[in-house]
């Protein structure tokens, strides 16, 4: 019988069960998932160069200004990191494993790890090109924080990124028309670089007869 002495002990039991779960697992829908990693998720864009008019602040528009295009790291080809791996909307793929994410993109051969089960890091971390990236779940919807960003550019004209940038990603998936679409909600915020956050949508629909090919990148001299 349940009385008010066994109350706490039972809280505590039901606590500690779902810490077991992980907290990017509680939620996860695998109807979504399984979507998810069905196979290549391909751009509903058409190849071009999209303009995009970035909030900068005077630093911010001083440094792209001053950007010699011959300095872009991907004619060496160097990986250029998130969010610039996913803003040429490249075809990506996704592939769940315990409590981990991979998400791969064609361009630049780009592979991401997401941690869906992880404890923000300290501010003293190290800062890769990739940053550091914690996943959850939240009903379908799959939402993704980055932190502890490189400094180096957003897009190939220059337009910075500080180690300050964050961002926040949130997938949805959805059927319509007889296909499967994915929206992407992406916000970049960069307190050094960016007067205020700048948030973009983008949509990808599923190619079952694609896979992603090795980009192959040589060295360019400008």
């Amino acid at each position: 019988m349940l009385n008010a002495r066994s109350l706490p002990g039972l809280i505590s039991a039901l606590a500690s069960s779902i810490a077991l779960l992980g907290p990017g697992r509680v939620s996860a829908s695998p109807e979504t998932i399984a979507t998810l990693e069905s196979g290549v998720w391909r751009s509903s864009t058409p190849p071009g160069t999209r303009v995009v008019d970035y909030p900068l602040t005077a630093a911010g528009r001083e440094r792209l200004e001053s950007f010699r295009l011959d300095q872009d790291p991907a004619l060496r080809c160097e990986p250029p990191g998130m969010p610039r791996g996913f803003m040429p909307v490249s075809p990506m793929t996704f592939d769940f494993e315990n409590s981990t994410l991979t998400i791969r993109y064609e361009t630049m051969d780009v592979v991401r790890t997401v941690q869906m089960n992880g404890a923000p890091l300290p501010q003293n971390a190290a800062h890769t090109p990739n940053g550091h990236a914690i996943g959850r779940w939240e009903d379908a919807r799959l939402v993704i924080e980055t932190t502890h960003l490189t400094a180096g550019e957003v897009d190939r004209n220059g337009t910075p990124k500080s180690a300050a940038m964050t961002l926040r990603e949130v997938y949805a998936v959805e059927n319509r028309n007889g296909g499967r679409y994915l929206s992407v909600a992406l916000t970049i915020t960069d307190p050094e670089y960016f007067r205020v956050p700048f948030s973009s949508d983008y949509e990808f629909v599923f190619a079952p007869d694609w896979e992603l090919l090795p980009f192959a990148c040589e060295p360019t001299v400008y």
